[in-house]
C-alpha cells in the first residue's frame, strides 16, 4: 500500500485524503491544497498535489476555502465530512453526471416491488455469507471454536429461509413489505455480534452491537469503520452515476445515503470487521487508545491513523472475484457492484448477484 504522510494530521493513504488535524485551513496553491496547520509555523505548511487525490475526508474542525472547494468539484473529488470522532456529516460532491438514463433506470427498479425485492433480499444473503464465512474462517483455526460454528449455523438456517421467501405484494406498510428479510436479517446479526467479543484475543469485552452512541472500544472501532467505509461506497456510486439517496433496503430518508447503506451490508465483515480483529488481537491498537467522553468510547489520533491506514491496506487487499475471474482490490470489488446494479436496473444482465468471500 501507498501511503504518504505529510504531518500529523494529514495522509494521503492510495487516493484518499484525510485531514484530521483540527482548525486546520485548506487553499488552493497552484496545482496542489495547501494547508496550514492552526497557529503553526510556515514551515509546517503542507501542499498535497491534487492529482494525487480522488476523495477527502474532513474529520472535525477544518476549513477548506471556497476556491479549495471549487477546484475539488471541478475535478470530481468528492469531500465528505464527518466529526472529529468519526460520525458522518453529510457529503459535497460535483453535479449529477450526463448519464440520466442510469438514474431513471434505477429509480424504476425501485418503485418494482418484485425487482426491488429481489435486490435487496441479494444484498441480505451477501452480508449473511460473508459473516459466516468469517467465523467459520476462525472457527477452524481454534481448539474451542464449536460456539463460532454454532453461529455460523444459525446464519446458514437463516439463508435458508431467505432463500425461500417470497416477494410481498403491493404494499404501503411502514416496512415496505421488507419486515420479514429485515427481521431474518437481524436474527443473523444478532448470532454474529452475539460471538464476536470471541474472536478478540486478551481481556477485552464486547457488550453486542452498540451504535449510538458506541459505549465501548470494539463497537467505537465498528462504527468508525462502517462510517468510512460508507462514505466510500457514496463516492463510487456517484462515479457510477447512481443515485446513493435511493435503496432497496434501506429506506430513503433526508440526507440517507440508503443505496451506498445496501451495498456497504456485504463488504462491512470482511473488510472493518477483519480489520478490527487483526488491530486488537495483533496489540497495534490498546486499550490505552481510548477514552470516554459523556458515556461514548473515543478513539485517540493516533489510534485513528493507525485505523485507516490499516483499512486502506484492506481496501487495496488484492482478492480474486467469484465472478469475474480475475484479481482486483476490495475498493474496485465495491465499484464492480455499483456498476453490476446498474447493468441489472438497466435490463443489461438479468438479476443482481452479491460479492462473497471463501
Amino acid at each position: 500500500m501507498s501511503v504518504e504522510y505529510y504531518s500529523d494530521g494529514v495522509e494521503i493513504m492510495m487516493a484518499t485524503l484525510y485531514l484530521t488535524e483540527q482548525y486546520s485551513l485548506v487553499k488552493v496553491e497552484g496545482e496542489a491544497l495547501r494547508i496550514q496547520p492552526s497557529g503553526g509555523k510556515p514551515g509546517q505548511v503542507i501542499r498535497v498535489p491534487i492529482n494525487k487525490i480522488e476523495q477527502v475526508l474532513v474529520l472535525g474542525e477544518i476549513t477548506l476555502t471556497t476556491p479549495a472547494l471549487h477546484i475539488l468539484m471541478e475535478r470530481r473529488i468528492p469531500v465528505h465530512y464527518l466529526t472529529a470522532h468519526g460520525r458522518s456529516r453529510g457529503s459535497l460532491v460535483a453535479d449529477w453526471g450526463k448519464n440520466s438514463g442510469v438514474r431513471l433506470a434505477q429509480y424504476a427498479l425501485c418503485r418494482d416491488v418484485a425487482q426491488s425485492f429481489a435486490v435487496a433480499r441479494q444484498c441480505v444473503a451477501g452480508k449473511l455469507l460473508n459473516m459466516r464465512t468469517l467465523l467459520l474462517r476462525y472457527a477452524r483455526a481454534r481448539d474451542d471454536g464449536a460456539v463460532l460454528v454454532e453461529a455460523a449455523g444459525q446464519i446458514r438456517h437463516c439463508l435458508h429461509t431467505l432463500a425461500r421467501m417470497d416477494p410481498p405484494g403491493e404494499t404501503n406498510d411502514r416496512m415496505h413489505g421488507l419486515g420479514p428479510l429485515l427481521g431474518l436479517e437481524g436474527s443473523a446479526s444478532a448470532a454474529y455480534y452475539g460471538v464476536f467479543g470471541q474472536l478478540l484475543k486478551g481481556d477485552w469485552t464486547f457488550p453486542g452491537r452498540i451504535k449510538r452512541p458506541p459505549t465501548d472500544p470494539i463497537n467505537a472501532l465498528l462504527s468508525f469503520g462502517y462510517t468510512v467505509l460508507t462514505n466510500q461506497v457514496v463516492s463510487l456510486i456517484h462515479a457510477v452515476g447512481l443515485d446513493p439517496g435511493l435503496g432497496v433496503l434501506h429506506q430513503p430518508g433526508f440526507g440517507k445515503p440508503a443505496l451506498a447503506l445496501d451495498l456497504v451490508e456485504g463488504f462491512r465483515s470482511i473488510i472493518v470487521d477483519s480489520v478490527v480483529i487483526t488491530l486488537i488481537n495483533t496489540g497495534q491498537i490498546g486499550p490505552d487508545d481510548f477514552s470516554n467522553e459523556l458515556g461514548a468510547a473515543r478513539l485517540s489520533d493516533g489510534a485513528r491513523r493507525t485505523f485507516l491506514e490499516k483499512l486502506e491496506a484492506r481496501l487495496s487487499e488484492q482478492v480474486q472475484h467469484p465472478f469475474f475471474g480475475y484479481k482486483v482490490n476490495y475498493r474496485r470489488c465495491i465499484e464492480l457492484q455499483v456498476r453490476l446494479l446498474a447493468k441489472h436496473a438497466q435490463g443489461e444482465i438479468d438479476g443482481y448477484a452479491p460479492f462473497t468471500v471463501r
